[in-house]
Formats: structure tokens, sequence, C-alpha cells
């Protein structure tokens, strides 16, 4: 048996997620992604405003 007919085999036995599954998979990503995406803007923005404070303290 060679590598492409196990490899064959292997591809065979994996269980493809449906297309329903796909869709909501990919929305989950992309809404956390924006929302994480967000928050880690906030923050930013955020800490720069408190290193300035600090820094006209100086």
């Amino acid at each position: 048996m060679n590598l492409f007919q196990k490899v064959k085999m292997e591809y065979s036995k994996v269980e493809w997620p449906s297309k329903t599954e796909v869709i909501h998979s990919t929305i989950w990503v992309i809404t956390m992604t924006v929302i994480v995406s967000v928050y880690l803007g906030v923050f930013d923005i955020l800490a720069v405003k408190a290193l300035n404070a600090l820094e006209a303290l100086i």
C-alpha cells in the first residue's frame, strides 16, 4: 500500500461538517473577531490617553 492509497483511505474517514455548520462557524468567527478588535481598539485608545496624561505630569 503506497502513501497515496493510505491518504485516500484516511481521507474517506473524515466526517465533513454540513453547509449549515460551516456557515454558523464562519459567522461565529467573524463576530468574535469584530468583538475582540473593538475591545482591543478601545483598550489601545484608553492606554494611549493614560500614557499621554502621565507624560504630561512629568
